[in-house]
């Protein structure tokens, strides 16, 4: 849980920038953070089916662990890094997260690839 918590700019957020919802909230906390962000959306279904943040030395977090880092480091949102973390509250935000993360998941794929058939 400790590099959750860094408040160090040292890793790089992996997100979908394809998706809308994705995208709309990645954009908000760009706005307020020094963090870098890099498009994943070419990068395969690994890096489509959750947040990522992946380190100099290769290490990777996703999912809450990476919203965790996310907030700790973005102005404002210290304060929920802090309540997500505790022990009750993070065990619900893993069930929640990966349930919402599988639905957008399967959302981007299916419309997505429906729209690419359109195009062609």
């Amino acid at each position: 849980m400790n590099r959750i918590m860094k408040t160090e700019s040292e890793g790089k957020v992996l997100f979908n920038e394809e998706c809308s919802i994705c995208n709309f909230e990645i954009k908000h906390y760009k706005k307020h953070s020094q963090l870098e962000y890099e498009n994943c959306s070419q990068k395969g279904d690994k890096y489509l089916k959750a947040l990522y943040v992946e380190f100099p030395d290769g290490s990777e977090i996703k999912g809450v662990e990476a919203f965790i880092y996310v907030w700790s480091n973005t102005k404002g949102y210290n304060w929920l890094a802090k309540f997500v973390s505790t022990p009750g509250v993070f065990v619900v935000a893993k069930l929640v997260y990966a349930f919402l993360a599988f639905i957008l998941y399967w959302r981007f794929k299916l419309f997505n690839q429906k729209f690419k058939r359109e195009v062609l």
